[in-house]
């Protein structure tokens, strides 16, 4: 019948873009904001937990790994800024305008892979076989071996101590660290606190 849509009619790639509800919220303000180039205030919150009031030339949005992100000039930085829009707090669109910097998402991405040393440690890890599949997802298959006993090793690199102990301590049981030794003595000390957290 005219108007219905036909297995034959549907794609066979289906991609959710939608962003989340704190993020939405903020999405149309900040668009409009980037538009008639006012400034913005808001409190972020960084991956530390600190909060920081922030003032902004917004310059635009981008989906960056299914994270919406906000970049612009800060001038509480008075630098070029990226922030996720998961972190922004009470959201202000001032009333005051500003001339927008010659500043384009390419140069942000290029300051941020400048600053950010992807390989700073490195990390000898061994997984158990039940995670298998996960293991595989996220480090791909190439660098892996796998054992006899169904275990997967690899060597990987992480930005700073903080990020291999945060992605570590996902996995729970399921991993253990080879190397190096800081940051077995690191993840021990962490494993510590957890459990301090339980005693009676």
């Amino acid at each position: 019948m005219p108007g219905q849509k036909t297995a034959r009619d549907q794609t066979y790639v289906d991609l959710d873009f939608k962003p989340a509800p704190n993020d939405k919220a903020h999405m149309g303000p900040i668009h409009q904001a980037i538009k008639d180039r006012q400034y913005v205030s808001f409190p972020y919150l960084d991956n530390k937990g600190a909060e920081t009031e922030r003032k902004l030339e917004p310059m635009g949005l981008f989906l960056k790994g299914y994270t919406w992100y906000l970049y612009g000039y800060c001038l509480t930085r008075m630098d070029i800024r990226v922030f996720r829009l998961s972190r922004i707090g009470d959201l202000k669109i001032l009333t005051e305008q500003f001339v927008r910097r010659d500043i384009t998402l390419q140069d942000v991405e290029e300051q941020f892979m400048s600053r950010v040393d992807f390989k700073k440690l490195q990390v000898e890890l061994i997984f158990q076989p039940e995670i298998k599949t996960r293991v595989r997802d996220e480090f791909g298959f190439d660098q892996m071996i796998v054992s006899p006993d169904g275990t997967l090793s690899l060597t990987t690199y992480f930005s700073s101590m903080e990020r291999a102990i945060q992605k570590i301590i996902s996995y729970g049981c399921m991993v253990k660290v080879l190397e190096p030794p800081e940051l077995i003595s690191n993840i021990q000390h962490h494993i510590q606190m957890m459990a301090q957290l339980y005693e009676r």
